[in-house]
Order: structure tokens, then C-alpha cells, then sequence
């Protein structure tokens, strides 16, 4: 993931954290809280949410830059490993969650890990989240990036996944229905730059186009938005897959 950011810690700094009753809700889906693994862990947001609940916690991603701006937690481990090859004992886990992350992964090679790895009832939960909402103007604005970045010529397989909310992409788990879960922050213009910025699909598009999007709609974000110091609340739907590991 790290070859779409300009900097690990931009990326940090600037992505949402997850509400905490997605890991309340979790947690009663299984029957014990010894182990969880968090793959593509990026900054460690979730793997750190879920030191609350879990015994131990092992976090593993492919980018040691990512790995580097990560919080320690005395109960979470950090690995940099790939999801496909996961240096975990068989039929040791209780949960597998995948935050933003799923649809970069090779899916067969990842999903036969998960099987290998967590034990019989076990969970696997998977998320993604897509276009913020704010107010119709700002919100305009934000599509005008989004349709760019998004057009047919602009998308990959893995990006169509989340474009399409996860409806589409292969998950040959027992499904668990879930509830609807949704993220909200407050943040000032800054903020929400600071975020679109780390989109993967806009720094793509610029690299291959040499054009600066959020530059060109700068003049027209400010007066969208008024006191660029003013926070603004900012939500998003989050795009929950859980399965049951037979």
C-alpha cells in the first residue's frame, strides 16, 4: 500500500478512526478474546482499538514505513509480513479484521491462511468505507474528485471492490448478518485535505496525469466552506462483511 503515499505518516495523521462499537459488536460474535489479527494494519488505528478487548493483539503489514508511525500497546505485537503468508500458528485465532484493506490482498491465497489460521467458529470482518458525506456543496465538490479518480479508464479490480461497497468482491465465508455502522468525525478544511489527500486513487491519477486536483479546486473549497477554521461534521458508511470460519 505504501507505493501509492507521499509519506507513511500523512497517511497517519489524516485517516478516521473506526467507532468503537464495531469492535463492541464484534466481540460478541465469538466465544473467547485470546487472539485477534489485524491484516494490512497501515497505522495500527484498529489493531490498537482492539487491545481493549482482546488478550493479545498481532498486527501485520507489508509496509515497514507504515509500521514505523505505529502507537505501541503492551498486548499487540506488530509484523511486518504479507496477509497471503502470515506467520501464525493453525487454529490459534479467534478473529481476523481487515480494516480498508481487503481488496488489495490476493484473496484465495489470504482466504486459505484465514482458514488455516482461526480456529473452528471463529470470525473473519472485513470493512471499507467510500465517499464522505458533509453538506450538498462541499459534497459536489468532493464528486467532482471522486468521478476523476473513479472513472472507468482510472479504476482497478481491487478499487472496484470499494467502489462497489464490498457487494461484489469474493468473501466464501458463512455470512453474519450485521447492523449498520457509521463513522463520523469534525474536522476543518485542512483536515479533510489532509485526508483526501491520502486517497490511493488520487495520488495514482495524479502520477500518471501531472495535475494537482486539489490545488485546482482550492479557491473553489474555501468559499464552499466559509472559515476554513470552522469544523464541520464529516460521515461516512461503513461497508461491513463478517463470516463464520467453519
Amino acid at each position: 500500500m505504501n507505493k501509492f503515499l507521499h509519506n507513511a505518516q500523512e497517511y497517519t495523521d489524516n485517516r478516521p478512526r473506526y467507532p468503537l462499537n464495531l469492535y463492541d459488536y464484534l466481540t460478541t460474535l465469538i466465544s473467547q478474546t485470546k487472539l485477534v489479527i489485524d491484516c494490512g494494519t497501515g497505522s495500527g488505528q484498529v489493531a490498537c482499538d482492539l487491545t481493549q478487548h482482546f488478550e493479545y493483539v498481532i498486527a501485520t503489514d507489508l509496509s515497514y514505513d507504515l509500521l514505523k508511525t505505529t502507537q505501541k500497546k503492551t498486548n499487540l505485537i506488530y509484523v511486518q509480513a504479507a496477509a497471503e503468508y502470515l506467520p501464525i500458528r493453525s487454529h490459534t485465532v479467534d478473529m481476523v479484521t481487515i480494516g480498508q484493506a481487503l481488496h488489495w490482498f490476493s484473496l484465495d491465497q489470504f482466504y486459505s491462511e484465514v482458514n488455516r489460521i482461526v480456529k473452528p467458529n471463529g470470525i473473519i470482518a472485513a470493512w471499507c468505507y467510500n465517499q464522505c458525506t458533509i453538506d450538498s456543496k462541499i459534497d459536489a465538490l468532493i464528486n467532482q474528485i471522486y468521478s476523476l479518480i473513479s472513472s472507468p479508464e482510472n479504476r482497478s479490480i481491487q478499487r472496484q471492490y470499494v467502489y462497489d461497497h464490498y457487494e461484489t468482491i469474493p468473501f466464501p465465508f458463512k455470512r453474519v448478518p450485521t447492523p449498520n455502522f457509521e463513522l463520523s468525525v469534525e474536522w476543518n478544511l485542512k483536515e479533510l485535505y489532509g485526508y483526501i489527500a491520502t486517497w490511493p486513487g488520487l495520488l495514482e491519477y495524479e502520477k500518471n496525469t501531472h495535475a494537482n486536483i486539489l490545488s485546482q479546486l482550492e479557491e473553489k473549497f474555501i468559499s464552499t466552506w466559509g472559515d476554513i477554521n470552522v469544523k464541520k461534521i464529516i460521515k461516512w458508511q461503513i461497508n461491513l462483511l463478517v463470516g463464520r470460519v467453519i
